[in-house]
């Protein structure tokens, strides 16, 4: 305890003899000296000291964590050498309270004794990692210390588990951050840690990132229950000291001495993918619409046809299909033209008002009272715009502002026009063909053959409509890479003793050449009032086909849905396009075939939490594997687009692994295709990694869910 006092009082008297302050310009009432006011306090409010992480990428030091954590949206990829251990490590700053982080470690030199004979390589272990910031020290302009509270490792086999809570104080002034905490189980007792940043404020861009850390490492190295490799066990000192660099903003590097004797390093790449605007800047996407303006009234001098000609070539410019339009007067003689609209390209509802707004102040005739526009995708009707045209020409005429005219001009659920008092003007089929290029990818962590397993290719789709309105999809895909083959779909060590409906789907990841991934047709209605439906048929993944049933209760400006869907499956062959009746249930390690019609159905409950921009769901009924239960997810999605799930399924299935009753769980991230595109696209990725593959929880993909495409048309 006195080595750790003398160690933190020695490093702050170090850092005081060098202190960096700002001297604030007196004010004299010149204009130049005013700016520099505001340039010094402008600089005061938004210096801030950086985050450093440790070995296992969480906010820290070396082995030891801190308080402090990144920017909401901010995500991780590193790996480090902490002799004996190699360790790969994911992070992922969920809310500006919430960290998680996971690690894969490699035991080097230590085989696994059941799968190190099959090419597994050495002894490895997963771990998950969470982390709340109960106060922040930005929080108080680091008046304050920050408190944290972690858990490590408390998943899976939780070998390495340690609970702790930190407290993080930083001396802006001197560039200096400590930390003191307590910890149980592997971190046991009081534990601590000090960053210093010396150049943090130095003009040389090469000095500015470089700092110097050390720690007193908690963690009792010689107890074998704590340290699980035995050339781990030796420890000479409880000191470790290190220096860190950041290169640019993305890349972190670290190399120390931990233990007293040993040398470790680390490196990662830290991006926040919440926050960016895109890798490309959008220089594609057109400006919103100004000229040539035509407000000439509907008439002699502006017939019908000239009006749809008017509307109908600026709006695909701006990256929307007109489908429909049609004009209906009412009894009081005002005119209303409704107009039905594709939206090809935008994620929100802020890019669509924009691009509106701007395309009817300057298109829209004068005589028009009011005009309509129904916002449609994948064929669905899923909300409308209600302007008045006098507002519509007040905006074009500059005397009122967007936000004015956006509340003058609610969004609410879709109306039917009455085709008595109606007249078509304009009707065309939607677009029957669009292309698009994606990655294909799948991986296995921990398969018997090999740590890590892959498949890259290229995934090739084709969509459009059939017959006006029935949204089809065709997948291919062609592998490039992929060393799949020696990886089998029987689990050595736990078998899955349930019906095999989704642990076999490496074999179908086998097949060589161009393969059918997905081919269904959809469709989708809007029956009004809130009410959505959609069924669709067709081969809708590698393993399943069938036909599927949904029913939304989605209100306008309600955060709050509700639904029932269903379906009827049938399991695809492992080659080509059959489907196949039997399905393979272990018996032991003995496979036994039976009769199987796949069925799931569903009662989904959505809601979107608009503060938190988190979405929460619930799915309770009968999963593909006949078993019966519930499966949370809760999404997190941010500005750029991104979204990030984690779930969690609870089953009346009984799966063993490691003689422990298991849960289905696990993350998923999709990523709109447009942060990589020089203009805008509503297309995703997405990819999704279980803690196990396993059959229990498992629903097979059955269309596109009506929540997902309303909601993301609803955000702002």
């Amino acid at each position: 305890m006195k080595h750790i006092f003398h160690l933190f009082c020695l490093m702050f008297v170090f850092s005081s003899a060098f202190p960096t302050t700002w001297t604030a310009p007196t004010a004299s009432g010149n204009l130049f000296e005013d700016l520099l006011i505001v340039d010094y306090w402008n600089r005061r409010i938004h210096d801030r000291m950086p985050v450093y992480y440790n070995h296992l990428l969480q906010g820290g030091y070396l082995n030891m964590p801190s308080a402090r954590m990144g920017q909401e949206g901010e995500m991780g990829a590193g790996l480090s050498y902490v002799p004996p251990y190699h360790t790969y490590n994911l992070r992922f700053q969920v809310l500006e309270r919430l960290e998680i982080s996971g690690n894969y470690r490699v035991f080097r030199g230590i085989r696994d004794p059941v799968l190190s004979p099959y090419g597994f390589g050495d002894l490895s272990d997963k771990g998950a990692n969470i982390k709340f910031a109960i106060l922040k020290p930005e929080e108080s302009d680091y008046t304050l210390p920050g408190l944290a509270v972690g858990l490590e490792d408390f998943m899976g086999t939780s070998a390495f588990k340690a609970r702790y809570v930190v407290f993080t104080q930083v001396f802006l002034p001197q560039n200096l951050e400590i930390s003191l905490g307590w910890g149980w189980h592997r971190i046991r007792g009081l534990f601590g840690g000090i960053h210093w940043v010396p150049f943090r404020q130095d003009s040389h861009p090469l000095l500015k990132n470089l700092a110097l850390v050390a720690e007193y490492d908690a963690i009792p190295y010689c107890d074998p229950h704590i340290e699980k490799h035995p050339k781990g066990r030796d420890k000479k000192l409880s000191f470790n000291y290190g220096i860190k660099y950041r290169l640019g903003d993305f890349i972190d590097l670290s190399v120390g001495q931990v233990r007293g004797s040993k040398f470790a390093f680390s490196a990662a790449a830290n991006y926040n993918l919440g926050t960016t605007k895109g890798f490309l800047p959008k220089i594609d996407n057109p400006m919103p619409y100004q000229a040539p303006r035509n407000i000439e009234p509907l008439g002699e001098r502006r017939p019908e046809m000239a009006l749809v000609q008017d509307l109908v070539y600026p709006f695909r410019k701006q990256g929307f299909d007109l489908i429909k339009m049609d004009i209906s007067p009412n009894c009081e003689g005002e005119i209303t033209l409704r107009m039905h609209v594709e939206n090809r390209i935008y994620r929100t509802q802020g890019e669509i008002r924009t691009r509106l707004n701007h395309l009817l102040s300057n298109l829209s005739p004068p005589n028009i009272d009011h005009i309509i526009v129904v916002i449609e995708a994948e064929g669905l009707p899923l909300q409308e715009y209600r302007f008045a045209g006098r507002f519509l020409h007040a905006f074009g005429a500059k005397e009122i502002a967007a936000p004015e005219l956006n509340v003058l001009s609610p969004v609410v659920d879709v109306s039917f026009s009455n085709p008595s008092c109606s007249r078509i003007i304009f009707d065309q089929p939607r677009n029957r063909f669009n292309l698009e290029l994606f990655p294909k990818m799948n991986t296995f962590f921990g398969s018997s053959s090999g740590k890590f397993k892959y498949l890259y290719g290229l995934h090739l789709a084709f969509d459009g409509y059939l017959f006006k309105d029935i949204y089809y999809t065709l997948l291919l895909g062609y592998t490039f890479a992929s060393n799949l083959e020696d990886v089998k779909d029987i689990d050595r060590l736990n078998p899955s003793q349930l019906i095999n409906v989704r642990t076999d789907i490496v074999r179908y990841y086998h097949q060589r050449g161009i393969t059918l991934d997905q081919a269904y047709l959809q469709k989708n209605w809007n029956m009004g009032k809130g009410w959505f439906s959609r069924v669709s048929t067709g081969l809708f993944e590698e393993a399943y086909g069938g036909i599927a049933a949904e029913i939304l209760f989605y209100p306008v400006c309600s955060p709050l849905a509700v639904g029932v869907e269903g379906a009827v499956l049938k399991k695809r062959t492992y080659q080509g396009l059959g489907f196949t009746n039997k399905i393979r249930k272990l018996e032991g390690f003995v496979p036994t075939y039976r009769k199987f019609l796949g069925q799931q159905y569903f009662v989904n409950f959505h809601y979107d939490c608009q503060p938190l921009n988190m979405d929460f769901h619930l799915k309770w009924g009968k999963f593909l594997a006949k078993d019966w239960g519930t499966r949370l997810e809760v999404t997190r999605y941010f500005e750029s687009g991104l979204q990030v799930c984690f779930w969690y399924s609870r089953t009346n299935a009984k799966d063993y692994i490691n003689r422990s009753r298991y849960q289905d769980r696990g993350v998923a991230v999709s990523v709109p295709l447009d942060l990589l595109y020089t203009h805008s696209d509503r297309k995703r990725w997405g990819y999704g990694l279980s803690a196990w593959l396993r059959d229990i929880g498992v629903s097979a993909y059955t269309g596109d869910p009506l929540f997902k495409a309303i909601r993301e048309s609803r955000q702002d």
